[in-house]
């Protein structure tokens, strides 16, 4: 499969030095702005199966493949500009990414929505202050294999590259403090312990994704 990194990097090089600053926005007026709402079970990578290969151009032109996760578990979190659901998870992904280390724990953020532009995904990951890779999944293949179908959505592969857990984050997407299951710290925490994941698949909730 040939990659075409270049041209991105090229277009992420001239982006402004300073993008426009977004406020942050509380718990309650994310959940409030959600219009469309979509529910995910079941992924086209089956839980206990290994990921296929893939390569994927990301916004510094480096790419992910499967290689970018070798020896590491890997994190994949559908995310989308617009969906309050993404923007209420952040703290918590930010908060598991730093208790496993890049050296164990690799995420990527996976932008598949029809339309999003590299400048507008790059304005997003600057004002949140997110660091991770940028997945710029112009033609949903990455999605497609995933069986993705709403942002927020994660899916964690172990250091093997075998997906071991699908679905929501917590079960209080927008209250966490309330939350009382915690599905992908759970899941994490067995992973890197080479532990049997106990709930390996649920729900997630999120902005719908349509597909082209």
């Amino acid at each position: 499969m040939k990659l075409y990194f270049a041209p991105l990097a090229v277009f992420c090089l001239a982006l402004p030095a300073l993008a426009h600053k977004i406020s942050q926005k509380g718990f309650g007026q994310l959940k409030a702005e959600t219009k469309n709402f979509a529910h995910a079970s079941s992924a086209k990578v089956r839980i206990n199966s290994p990921m296929p290969r893939f390569a994927a151009p990301t916004l510094d032109g480096k790419g992910l493949t499967n290689a970018s996760f070798n020896g590491k578990m890997g994190l994949f979190l559908l995310a989308d500009t617009q969906c309050p659901c993404v923007q209420a998870v952040e703290q918590r992904i930010e908060t598991l990414a730093k208790k496993y280390g890049p050296n164990r724990l690799r995420i990527a953020y996976v932008f598949s929505t029809p339309g999003q532009k590299p400048l507008a995904i790059s304005r997003f990951m600057r004002d949140h202050k997110i660091g991770f890779p940028a997945i710029v999944d112009r033609d949903q293949r990455l999605l497609k294999m995933l069986d993705g179908r709403a942002s927020s959505e994660v899916y964690l592969f172990d250091q093997k590259g075998v997906l071991r857990y699908h679905g929501r984050v917590d079960n209080e997407t927008f209250d966490p403090k309330n939350a009382t299951q915690h599905d992908l710290a759970n899941a994490l925490a067995a992973v890197a312990q080479n532990k049997r994941v106990v709930r390996a698949e649920v729900p997630a909730m999120g902005c719908a994704i349509p597909r082209i």
